[in-house]
């Protein structure tokens, strides 16, 4: 039949069957598909970076000394200017993550070629060597302020100092291991600079 008689010519025709079919499809997927989790793939990777921390600014190595970061003092037994005592980082969540994590529940760890030291968390002052402790809490949106609590949520940023029982060597590679619950672990990766100085900018 002629299209210009008002008629659907044979491709006109093979056009609208295709678009039926692909309206079908998707009707029936849509209704089969569980209401109480949507897909695609960008839920997938906003899900798997649920709970996951990432560094927020740099990466700070101190001598080992007695000294105070933020208003935290830190004291040693005996003090060694020529090695690495404490590292100091800010986190916060990833980036699009909307739920909290305990910070307070973290395990944090110190890996070096030696071995693995799991640190105890300090909530008061002194931090002593073999422990860490949240120095500072903080937003990231001006003229906001961070709960008083160790719940790190979306826009928080918490400073840490990480400071271990044995003290780092100039040149030596170390490994900092903060694990979340039900969180995937942030690993900071460094190495000691050739020349201690009382603070370090580690990158």
């Amino acid at each position: 039949m002629d299209s210009a008689d008002g008629g659907l010519s044979v491709l006109e025709g093979v056009i609208l069957c295709i678009v039926v079919v692909i309206f079908a499809v998707l009707v029936v997927h849509a209704l089969n598909a569980p209401l109480d989790q949507p897909g695609g793939l960008v839920y997938s990777a906003v899900k798997e970076n649920e709970g996951c921390l990432m560094l927020s600014g740099g990466v700070y190595g101190y001598a080992l000394a007695e000294r105070s970061i933020n208003g935290v003092d830190l004291l040693c037994d005996r003090p060694d200017p020529s090695r690495m005592g404490a590292v100091s980082c800010s986190v916060s969540l990833f980036i699009g993550d909307m739920r909290s994590v305990d910070i307070g529940r973290a395990v944090v760890e110190v890996v070096t070629l030696g071995g693995a030291e799991r640190l105890e968390r300090t909530a008061g002052a002194p931090v002593w060597p073999g422990n860490w402790t949240i120095v500072r809490m903080g937003h990231t949106i001006p003229f906001l302020e961070a709960d008083d609590d160790t719940l790190l949520e979306p826009g928080e940023r918490f400073d840490l100092v990480i400071y271990p029982s044995r003290p780092l060597e100039p040149g030596e590679k170390f490994l900092i291991r903060i694990a979340t619950p039900g969180g995937v672990p942030l690993k900071i990766e460094r190495v000691v600079p050739s020349r201690i100085t009382p603070v370090m900018d580690l990158g």
